[in-house]
């Protein structure tokens, strides 16, 4: 059945309501029971069918994986807080070799790591917050700008990458209309990928200019006036750790990032290896605790399981968005926004508004992969028959995918970075959004002059 235009009406009451009452789960919530409302208008229905998508939720191998990931994270980074890791591991770097000496090295070490874990948009949000937390916390450098700079960086990189998961995932729908060498077209869309280039250099120019505007340089000054930062002075913390040790943060982690990283060359699963990692990483960190008499192994296990709880909200958020993003597929809302969207196209803007039509695309449905399926059917073959460079085309769908994974409350990679930084999403999404416009506007601008001359 076509829904048309009430198609897109769940995915709109959802960001604006989280955007409205800064609730997430009430936003998600009704968006849920107007979506089931659409499919079928009795009540008991709408109820039914609600909670039959939140259950299914657990029957998609990926989403279940994730769920896991993330609950399995809270458990391992509430483990290594408690053994004093993030104190050791923030002395060492700080105060004892002098690393990260500033407020401005903080922020461009959270830069380099996202930049370094490309492998995977989901795994690299995760990690590089995991990592950089305790020194944006020492330099009283706000979650909010935390999240900005992990969002911005890691998600881009792994579409960047050639080698990253994208990579062959996009590949393949050029290969699916039947273009030669899709590998080598992929790559060469990278360079005009022109979204995620400009959030990636754009977050390390804005550091070392110390660029601040919009809701972002209200929080961050308002954070550092209750703080009382003034971008040298460090927490006691961090001069004086206690008994916590850097390996407590570095080893386990090392064990995660490395398990993930071989299972994922060797299977292409970073899910699995991510799950396999984190588990040896606490086993690791559980055993290394109790051998040394800082905690009893019993003690570390409850420390562990009380993490993995305070992960409930969080999960519970991913649910609630899975079950919609399934609910939208349902209600065919990225069939009818890209069937109405892409007859406003002529080939001399074609890609400016192949571009600007992912980015809505994208947004309205929190999912970057999915935008990716449905854009490349539809637009691969448009620019063939309006003789469009390939590798352009395909550079603005990729970046306009990822506009909407840095843009969007019900995107997971958002709300995975908001775990990790310690960040409300609905903060996240308003201090991000007027960085990643700037950054879609300049594409837009670059996409224009390259449908003029190209």
């Amino acid at each position: 059945m076509n829904y048309g235009i009430y198609s897109i009406l769940p995915s709109l009451a959802a960001i604006i309501l989280a955007l409205v009452t800064k609730n997430v789960f009430i936003a998600l919530f009704i968006a849920l029971i107007l979506g089931n409302f659409i499919l079928n208008p009795n009540l008991v229905s709408v109820l039914v069918g609600t909670k039959d998508m939140m259950v299914d939720v657990f029957s998609s191998h990926s989403s279940t994986s994730i769920i896991f990931i993330l609950l399995m994270l809270g458990g391992l980074f509430y483990l290594i807080e408690k053994a004093g890791g993030l104190k050791g591991f923030t002395h060492f770097m700080i105060a004892k070799r002098s690393v990260v000496k500033s407020r401005m090295g903080a922020e461009l070490f959270t830069w380099l790591i996202g930049v370094l874990m490309f492998l995977d948009g989901t795994m690299s949000v995760m990690i590089t917050g995991a990592i950089a937390r305790p020194f944006t916390r020492a330099f009283k450098i706000s979650p909010e700008k935390t999240a900005w700079i992990v969002h911005s960086t890691a998600t881009p990189m792994s579409i960047l990458i050639p080698i990253a998961a994208y990579g062959p995932y996009i590949a393949s729908f050029i290969e699916a209309q039947g273009i030669a060498d899709p590998t080598s077209v992929m790559v060469r869309s990278i360079g005009f990928n022109f979204y995620c280039i400009m959030a990636v250099v754009g977050v390390a120019v804005f550091t070392l200019l110390h660029i601040e505007y919009g809701p972002m340089k209200k929080v961050e000054e308002a954070y550092q006036k209750e703080n009382d930062a003034d971008g040298s002075a460090l927490v006691s913390e961090v001069e004086h750790p206690g008994t916590g040790k850097a390996r407590y943060l570095v080893i386990p982690l090392a064990i995660m990032i490395g398990f993930a990283l071989v299972y994922f060359f060797t299977a292409g699963d970073s899910e699995t290896g991510l799950i396999l990692g984190i588990f040896f990483g606490s086993l690791y960190l559980m055993l290394d605790l109790a051998i040394h008499k800082v905690m009893k192994f019993g003690e570390t296990l409850d420390v562990f399981f009380q993490g993995c709880g305070s992960m409930t909200g969080i999960v519970t958020i991913m649910v609630f968005a899975y079950a919609l993003s399934n609910l939208l597929g349902e209600l065919g809302t990225a069939e009818f926004l890209s069937g109405v969207l892409v007859q406003l196209i002529s080939p001399t803007v074609f890609t400016a508004l192949a571009f600007i039509v992912t980015c809505l695309l994208s947004f309205s449905t929190g999912t970057s992969a999915g935008s990716i399926a449905i854009m490349m059917p539809v637009l691969l073959p448009m620019a063939l028959s309006l003789n469009v460079s390939i590798p352009l085309i395909t550079g603005a769908i990729a970046g306009g995918a990822v506009f909407g994974d840095h843009t969007s409350p019900i995107s997971d990679t958002t709300v995975m970075t908001c775990s990790s930084s310690d960040c409300d999403v609905v903060s996240h999404v308003k201090t991000q959004l007027p960085y990643a416009l700037t950054f879609a506007a300049i594409a837009v601008v670059i996409y224009l002059v390259l449908g003029f001359v190209m």
